[in-house]
């Protein structure tokens, strides 16, 4: 019998159910912390199916002496945090979650756009400092029905994000590096642009793209130049995929744009500390919901089985 291990304490019934159906035994990380580096070597060592989360991250050196095969299933979209070495292996098998929380993503990104728009947490604060009066409020709310939005990758998020935005009647554009594989989404009404226009004529950006080496700094000082200046910008993506710092200094030179972050704060802890009307940030929990976990675990364990299958038919059609 396959042996897995979810570092993850709060596996979900449905998920161990799943595994258990293809008479793999699931263990759970007894540590009290996180494992370290060298206590996921040896638990890839140990066990045939690891499954991790984004903050466990696998080095090409854990490894380096595995000559079985091995399945790592990690509970997120984004591979970042596993070495390019592991994806290539000949014996390890990763798998992903790109579905689990598209709704719960999308969701968040309208949250932080209709909060812009609507000004709904300077108002909030006005009302705090005993000010709860519109006449206060720094520029009057919008509405984003029939304002431009424009879309910055065309994955499964960006896929719900149309959906939502055709319900408020928004001319939507999309920036993808390769448009030829998404061209289903002009049928919803999505034109197809170059990123400099997409930034220069949306009323509403949307950033929701993995991080790579080529959406490193993809949104950089120079492209935020490109931006209205009353516009609303939203990053749900990893926090290296825009220059945080440049979109800062925007928003506090533009009073009237709007910045919606939802990412690893880290080294930007300080800069976003302080108070303003026009940025609304949350500690990247746009994934994380109830529901969205839930979910990733049953992705998660169905994508391990069907690599099980997958590896089940090659080897069948090889003893033919």
């Amino acid at each position: 019998m396959l042996k897995a291990c979810s570092i993850s304490k709060s596996i979900n019934r449905q998920a161990v159910k799943i595994l258990r159906e293809k008479n793999i035994i699931v263990d759970v990380w007894s540590g009290e912390k996180s494992p370290t580096q060298d206590e996921l070597k040896e638990l890839l060592r140990i066990y045939d199916i690891l499954m991790i989360g984004v903050k466990e991250r696998i080095t090409k050196d854990m490894i380096s002496s595995i000559k079985s095969p091995k399945i790592i299933g990690t509970l997120s979209i984004g591979l970042d945090h596993i070495d390019k070495e592991c994806l290539q292996s000949e014996f390890i098998n990763v798998v992903n979650c790109p579905s689990a929380n598209t709704t719960s993503v999308a969701e968040h990104i309208f949250a932080l756009i209709l909060d812009a728009s609507k000004r709904i947490q300077e108002a909030n604060e006005l009302v705090i400092d005993g000010k709860g009066n519109k006449n206060f409020l720094s520029s009057k709310p919008n509405d984003i029905t029939g304002k431009t939005i424009g879309l910055i990758g065309a994955g499964n998020i960006s896929k719900k994000v149309v959906d939502i935005a055709r319900v408020f009647h928004m001319p939507m554009l999309c920036y993808t590096a390769h448009p030829d594989n998404h061209m289903e989404l002009t049928e919803k009404g999505v034109q197809f642009v170059g990123i400099d226009k997409l930034l220069q004529k949306s009323d509403i950006v949307n950033v929701s793209v993995p991080l790579t080496e080529q959406t490193r700094n993809l949104i950089s000082r120079e492209k935020v130049s490109l931006l209205k200046e009353n516009a609303i910008f939203i990053n749900t993506s990893r926090t290296e995929v825009t220059d945080v710092d440049a979109l800062v200094d925007f928003a506090d030179k533009n009073p009237n744009f709007y910045l919606g972050l939802d990412i690893d704060i880290g080294e930007y802890s300080e800069v976003l500390a302080k108070r303003r009307n026009n940025v609304i940030v949350t500690p990247h929990i746009a994934g994380c919901t109830d529901e969205a976990i839930q979910r990733t675990f049953v992705e998660c364990a169905e994508n391990i089985v069907n690599v099980l299958e997958k590896r089940k038919e090659e080897k069948d059609i090889e003893e033919r």
